[in-house]
């Protein structure tokens, strides 16, 4: 979640959504999976650019990109903002830090198995400048927007 780096004017509502681009199912004990159902590896999956939300612009964004990066400065503008990145490990869960200074950070995990589609509204009760800078791994394949009111 949100560690505020502000005096308390900023306030990060995150919602995740978890879209799966592959699933397991079984059937009670039964020994051979389906290929159809079975999860795609890491280097399969397809990532792509989150959406723009409706009535917003894209005022920087990155990827697909491995390990850390930054997207430059940026300037907020007072209410809601939408913070989204897609992202996926090589092996295992990746943890990917996402940091808008001025106004705050929230880590996301990034499994192997799955796109992993992330949307993060920022609530401002004022317009802030700031870099935004993503760190993780270099197993961790990733693509970020960050949108504002048109």
């Amino acid at each position: 979640m949100l560690s505020p780096r502000a005096s308390g004017l900023a306030a990060l509502t995150a919602a995740v959504v978890v879209a799966a681009t592959g699933c397991t199912s079984g059937q009670g004990n039964a020994p051979e999976p389906s290929p159809a159902t079975s999860s795609k590896p890491a280097a399969e999956v397809t990532l792509r650019p989150p959406d723009i939300q409706p009535g917003y612009q894209e005022i920087a964004s990155g990827g697909p990109h491995r390990g850390d990066g930054d997207l430059g400065p940026v300037r907020l503008a007072k209410g809601v903002s939408w913070v989204n990145v897609n992202c996926v490990s090589d092996t295992g869960i990746g943890r990917l830090t996402l940091t808008v200074d001025t106004v705050g950070e929230f880590t996301v995990d990034c499994p192997s198995t799955e796109a992993r589609i992330n949307v993060n509204q920022l609530d401002l009760a004022e317009a802030r400048k700031g870099r935004f800078h993503i760190e993780t791994t270099d197993r961790v394949r990733w693509i970020a927007s960050l949108q504002v009111p048109s």
